[in-house]
C-alpha cells in the first residue's frame, strides 16, 4: 500500500469513527498536534495515542448521522503525505459543521506516526463550543 493510499484509508476510518481500524494504523507513540491555542480551542496542541483513539472513539456522539469526510488532494514525498480534505455534518446538537482541513502525515514502516491537523479553529469552536 502506498502512503497515500494509507492516508485515503486514514481518514476513512476517521470518517467513520473506527477506533478499531484507526488504532491499527497508528503506531505506538503516535501523535496529533492540532492548530490554535489551548486558551481558544480545548483541543489545540499536542496530543497522544489515547486522546487520538478516545476523541474518534466518541465521534458517533459527535455526528449521530455520520460526517462527509473525504480528500481532495494529496502530495507524497519521502516519509511524508500532505493532505487536503473537507468534511460535513450534522452535529448531535442540529448544528452544521463544514471545514476544509490541511494534514501533513508521516508514515513510518505502513503506518501513521505523527498527525499534524490545520482547519478553521473558529468554525470547530462556534460550532463544539469547544
Amino acid at each position: 500500500m502506498s502512503n497515500k493510499d494509507t492516508v485515503t484509508a486514514f481518514v476513512e476510518a476517521m470518517r467513520r469513527s473506527d477506533v478499531e481500524t484507526l488504532s491499527s494504523m497508528i503506531t505506538e507513540d503516535f501523535s496529533w498536534w492540532i492548530a490554535g491555542k489551548q486558551a481558544y480551542l480545548q483541543t489545540a496542541g499536542e496530543h497522544d495515542r489515547a486522546f487520538f483513539l478516545g476523541f474518534f472513539g466518541s465521534g458517533g456522539e459527535m455526528f449521530p448521522n455520520g460526517a462527509d469526510f473525504a480528500v481532495t488532494g494529496m502530495v507524497a514525498e519521502g516519509n511524508k503525505v500532505a493532505a487536503e480534505a473537507h468534511m460535513t455534518a450534522t452535529t448531535a446538537t442540529g448544528s452544521e459543521y463544514n471545514n476544509m482541513y490541511h494534514f501533513l502525515f508521516e508514515i513510518a514502516d505502513g503506518r501513521i506516526k505523527r498527525m499534524k491537523e490545520y482547519m478553521d479553529t473558529h468554525h470547530a469552536k462556534v460550532t463544539f463550543g469547544l
